[in-house]
Order: C-alpha cells, then sequence, then structure tokens
C-alpha cells in the first residue's frame, strides 16, 4: 500500500502498509534515522534503504498522475512532438480542454510560448482565441511563435491579427507574419506586403520574408 503524500500512519491498518513504506510514515512524523533504526530494529542503512525506496515509489506515482500538459512541459521540444503525434483523439480533447482552463495561469513568457507552439502542433482551432489574445503580449517572441501557431492553423479569421503583425515593433514578428501570410493571405494582403517591401529601413531577412510570402500568394491566385 502506498500512501497519499498527507497521509498519517494510521495504527488500525499497519498491516496494510508496505513495511519499507512503514519507515518512511514514521520518518514524516518527524522520528530520526537513529531513531527509526532502533524503533525497527534495523541498522541505519537499512532504514535509509526504506526512505530512499519509498520516496522513489511515491515520485513514479505522482509522474503517472500527472495531467499531458504538465507531462509536456517537463519533456524536451522533440519529445513533446513525438508525443503530440501520437495522440488519441481522447487525449487531444484532453489536453484541449486542460490548455482553456489553465491558460492564463501561465505568467511566464518561456512557458507562454510552449503553450502557443503546443497549441500549434495540435492545430487546435478551438483554441485560436487565446492566440489572438497573446498576438498582443508584451514579450515579442510570444508574439512571434503566435504567429507560427496561426501558419499551421490556417483559419482565414487570423488575416486581421496577422494584417496587425506585419508592421510589429519586432521585425522576427513581421518575418513570421509574413511565412503565415504566404500560405493565408488575400488580395488585400498582397497589396499591403507590396507596399512595405520598398520600405529602406526594413531588415533584408524581413524583406526577403516579404517577397516569399508575395510569390507564394501570386502562386496561389493564379492556380484558382
Amino acid at each position: 500500500m502506498i500512501p497519499k503524500n498527507n497521509q498519517v500512519l494510521n495504527l488500525e491498518h499497519i498491516e496494510e502498509i508496505e513495511d519499507y513504506m512503514l519507515t518512511y510514515l514514521l520518518y514524516r512524523e518527524g522520528k530520526s534515522v537513529p531513531l527509526l533504526a532502533r524503533i525497527r530494529r534495523k541498522s541505519i542503512e537499512e532504514i535509509n534503504e526504506d526512505l530512499i525506496l519509498a520516496k522513489s515509489k511515491l515520485f513514479a506515482k505522482k509522474q503517472r498522475s500527472k495531467s499531458l500538459l504538465d507531462k509536456m512541459v517537463e519533456i524536451s521540444k522533440t519529445e513533446r512532438l513525438s508525443l503530440i503525434q501520437g495522440l488519441s483523439k481522447e487525449e487531444r480533447l484532453e489536453i484541449i480542454k486542460e490548455v482553456k482552463e489553465r491558460y492564463d495561469g501561465f505568467k511566464n513568457p518561456e512557458d507562454k510560448m510552449m503553450l502557443i507552439w503546443i497549441i500549434g502542433e495540435l492545430n487546435a482551432k478551438e483554441l485560436l482565441e487565446y492566440v489572438y489574445r497573446d498576438m498582443r503580449h508584451h514579450h515579442g517572441n510570444v508574439r512571434r511563435l503566435a504567429c507560427s501557431a496561426l501558419k499551421k492553423i490556417g483559419d482565414d479569421t487570423s488575416l486581421e491579427y496577422l494584417h496587425k503583425a506585419l508592421i510589429d515593433a519586432k521585425p522576427q514578428v513581421r518575418q513570421y507574419a509574413a511565412k503565415a501570410l504566404g500560405l493565408l493571405g488575400n488580395e488585400k494582403t498582397l497589396n499591403r506586403i507590396k507596399k512595405l517591401v520598398n520600405n529602406p529601413n526594413e531588415k533584408e531577412y524581413v524583406k526577403m520574408a516579404f517577397m516569399e510570402a508575395i510569390r507564394n500568394m501570386e502562386t496561389r491566385f493564379n492556380s484558382n
């Protein structure tokens, strides 16, 4: 029997508790290792082994109980992508529901970027409102990742937000907005970017993104 983290020792059910866990519960009550050795009639080394085993069991239980979103936060980008690609329909809906419930609790820009990246990889139109909100985020890299997510999701309602991002203060945001609009843009977008591409003060890599977006849009329009 593995107790909950806040469980206290209950002598009425002591026979149900594993020997190593009994040592741990006594330790949680504040008893020192030397005292436990006397109480349990074990060596100090055996008491320490009991405590290590109990803590490892409890840690494993805690890991199993974590939500999918919590697990994604803790793993690398490569592992995260692999996990997303292997999601069942039910698991995908579970993560979308959890993102809705917890989105506003992610305050750190790095965490917010990771969350927006997940939304894009999930192709979650259900979460577009959260991405749109952070198109005005104070951190430029959050806005950049938001543009990237909008490109992946590919919904026409994103156009007005991406049009505004074409004149964002951060050049990388303008660059990523252009990349997204190359895929999603309309005739209005094409005219806007043609005017912007001639700005002599624009960064060269942003101009390149503008020109690529123009080519992509013209190819799409000509093929229709």
